[in-house]
C-alpha cells in the first residue's frame, strides 16, 4: 500500500509539475517573442493604419505557429452590439455584422492560448431605444472597429477534436485586446480593450470544428461611439463616467493541423 500510495502521490506531483513546466515554456516563448520581435512593439505604439495593424498581427501569428504543437486556425463570423450612451441597452442584441480570423494553440487538455482579428462596423440609433429621453435626444452614430485580441481559453470538459468521447466542451475565455476605430472629428484613435466570453465548441468533421460564442468587451474610453465626452455640443448629453461597451455574438469554424502531442494527464 505504501508504495502504490507513494506510487499515485508522485504520479500527481509529476502532472503538477510538467503542468507548472508547460506554463513557465509559454512565458518564456513570449517573452522571446517581445525580445526577437521588437519590431512589433513599435507597431504597437504607432497603430493608425490597417497596413500596421495587419504586419504586427502576421509576425505575432508567424511567431505562435512556430511554436505550435496542435493548432486550430479558422475564422469568426457573427454580429455586433454597442452598449453605452446611444441607442439600445440590450446586453445582446446583434444589429451589425462581424467577422475575422482565430487562431488556438491547445497547449493542453483544458487550456487554450488564442489570437483573434475582428472587423466590425457598430451602430446605435436613439430611436430604437425604449428610453424615453434617448428617443427625443435622437443621436445616432456608425463606426468601423478593426480589434486584435490574445488571450487564455479554458475548457470544463478535457478538449482534443482527435480524441473520441473528448470532441465537445463548454468553454470560458479573457483577453487583452486593442481596438482601432474613429472619432467624432474622424481622427483615428485606439483604446485598449478586455474582452472576457463564453462559448461551446464540437467536432463538425475529421479535423474540423465549430463553437457558438458570445463574447463581452470593456473599453477603456467613452467615446467608441464617435461622440466625446468632453465636446461642447455633446458634454451636457453624454454620461462621461461610464466607459463604453460591445458585444461580439457568433459561430467560429476552425480548422485542427499540426503533429499529435503527449497531453498533460491521460484521457
Amino acid at each position: 500500500m505504501k508504495n502504490y500510495f507513494g506510487e499515485k502521490i508522485l504520479e500527481i506531483k509529476g502532472k503538477k509539475y510538467n503542468l507548472i513546466h508547460k506554463i513557465k515554456l509559454f512565458i518564456k516563448r513570449v517573452f522571446n517573442f517581445i525580445k526577437n520581435n521588437w519590431i512589433f512593439f513599435i507597431f504597437a505604439n504607432d497603430f493608425f493604419t490597417m497596413k500596421k495593424l495587419i504586419i504586427a498581427f502576421l509576425f505575432l501569428l508567424n511567431t505562435l505557429i512556430g511554436y505550435s504543437q496542435i493548432n486550430e486556425l479558422g475564422f469568426f463570423l457573427g454580429g455586433s452590439n454597442y452598449i453605452g450612451d446611444i441607442g439600445r441597452t440590450n446586453y445582446i442584441y446583434p444589429n451589425s455584422l462581424a467577422f475575422g480570423g482565430i487562431y488556438k494553440w491547445n497547449f493542453h487538455p483544458h487550456i487554450s492560448a488564442r489570437a483573434t482579428y475582428i472587423y466590425s462596423e457598430i451602430s446605435g440609433d436613439d430611436n430604437d431605444s425604449n428610453n424615453s429621453f434617448r428617443k427625443n435626444r435622437g443621436f445616432s452614430f456608425t463606426n468601423n472597429m478593426h480589434e486584435f485580441a490574445m488571450g487564455i481559453e479554458y475548457n470544463f470538459f478535457k478538449y482534443n477534436l482527435s480524441k473520441k468521447g473528448y470532441t465537445h466542451a463548454p468553454y470560458f475565455f479573457v483577453e487583452a485586446a486593442v481596438n482601432q476605430y474613429q472619432r467624432l472629428d474622424n481622427t483615428v484613435t485606439l483604446t485598449s480593450v478586455f474582452p472576457f466570453g463564453f462559448g461551446y465548441k464540437a467536432k463538425l468533421a475529421n479535423r474540423i470544428g465549430i463553437a457558438f460564442e458570445t463574447s463581452f468587451r470593456y473599453t477603456a474610453k467613452d467615446d467608441v461611439d464617435g461622440y466625446p465626452f468632453d465636446n461642447e455640443a455633446t458634454n451636457i448629453q453624454i454620461n462621461p463616467n461610464n466607459n463604453d461597451w460591445y458585444v461580439f455574438t457568433g459561430f467560429t469554424l476552425v480548422y485542427a493541423f499540426g503533429r499529435e502531442r503527449c497531453y498533460i494527464g491521460e484521457f
